[in-house]
């Protein structure tokens, strides 16, 4: 495809000598001053060269090349002159969008061939920017793909453990509800929710032995259990936008006082995405069922979380969820905050929640081996094993 150049100058005998030397070669339009060299780049969207002389009544070509920017940002400029104006050479390099500065007169081949390397370059600008467009493309589709795949990994962990079905998404609605009234910016809120639909991903390899247990885990299941948060960051991996989302998986299990896990991080070192997770994980657990208990109900939920706050919890966190729920009833998740990845309750029953588990659970009673906790183990840890 011909490149087309804009030829500027107020003597019409140059514009023509111009267009003699180049027309051969690439399509040409004119203009005799500044003003009408703007209406004639509004009118032609695909010029790529803009060559004008410097001396102009009304406006000089410098001032020319410098408004042309807001119309035509990617064309080459080159500016023409008779004179030795030092100050307009300055001014040209100083834009920083001059491509060469050529005093008159000039050499016809000379011309020809500084025109031709400057759309040598605009062809290589173009290039790069539709290369990083297209590599921009890619990255966003891999992590579209990526962000995917590791949500139907989550959909098929509520499959594997359907006694949480549906967990993740209601902590991501616990955990934007904190995040709001503490005032997160909606960046903030993304990578957030982000994190809480990711969190327990990791799970999908630990075994349903262990998953399943209606009972309090041994030392040797609880160290399984345990390294989940650093499965859930290893199946991340190193996709750029889920960075900070990956940090909040890793140490969402990491207590105030340091004895959470897995790197015992402790108070304001334990980011604070991670600790919003924590809370809203938690408040879920306890008012859901789950292998080990039956749910606890909001209000008891609230007291527990209140009583480890400092220990376990950020009591700020505590109380922001607690003022933002309140007393009574405990909130309904479809009345909870809107998501910001598009992701919805609406095809969870939580009616159906458990019924995996609970032919289980029924089986292992049947042959004699249920050893549920008592109700004093039930209520004693506000942060469950799993």
């Amino acid at each position: 495809m011909r490149h087309k150049i804009l030829l500027v100058d107020d003597e019409e005998a140059n514009v023509r000598l111009l267009r003699r030397v180049l027309s051969d070669e690439y399509d040409t339009v004119e203009a005799l001053n500044g003003q009408e060299a703007l209406k004639v780049l509004k009118e032609h969207e695909d010029i790529s060269l803009i060559i004008t002389d410097q001396r102009m009544p009304g406006m000089t070509g410098v001032q020319l090349l410098k408004e042309s920017l807001a119309i035509r940002p990617d064309a080459i400029r080159i500016l023409l002159t008779g004179y030795t104006d030092v100050q307009a050479l300055i001014d040209a390099i100083n834009s920083g969008h001059v491509y060469k500065y050529v005093p008159k007169p000039w050499d016809r081949d000379e011309l020809k061939l500084t025109v031709k390397r400057a759309l040598e370059a605009y062809d290589l600008k173009q290039r790069n920017t539709q290369l990083v467009v297209e590599l921009t493309g890619a990255l966003s589709q891999l992590e579209e793909v990526s962000l995917g795949t590791i949500r139907a990994l989550a959909d098929a962990l509520d499959a594997k453990c359907d006694y949480t079905s549906g967990h993740s998404l209601r902590v991501s609605q616990y955990a934007l509800l904190i995040g709001k009234t503490i005032g997160l910016t909606n960046e903030e809120l993304r990578d957030l929710e982000l994190g809480a639909v990711l969190h327990d991903i990791g799970k999908i390899g630990v075994p349903e032995s262990i998953l399943w247990k209606p009972a309090k885990l041994t030392p040797e299941e609880t160290q399984i259990m345990s390294e989940h948060p650093v499965k859930s960051a290893q199946i991340i991996g190193d996709l750029p936008s889920l960075q900070k989302a990956k940090r909040f998986v890793l140490h969402h299990h990491e207590f105030m006082d340091g004895s959470g896990y897995p790197s015992k991080l402790a108070g304001e070192d334990i980011p604070l995405g991670a600790r919003i997770l924590l809370v809203a994980d938690a408040y879920d657990a306890m008012t859901s069922d789950r292998p080990y208990r039956k749910a606890i109900g909001h209000e008891r939920a609230m007291a527990e979380l209140k009583k480890c706050a400092g220990r376990q919890f950020d009591p700020k966190l505590v109380e922001a969820l607690a003022g933002v729920l309140g007393e009574g009833a405990e909130p309904n998740p479809h009345e909870l905050p809107p998501s910001y990845l598009g992701m919805s309750l609406a095809s969870i029953d939580p009616k159906q929640t458990g019924r995996q588990f609970l032919r289980e659970a029924e089986r292992l009673a049947r042959q004699g081996t249920d050893s549920s906790p008592s109700e004093g183990e039930k209520i004693s840890q506000a942060v469950p094993q799993s």
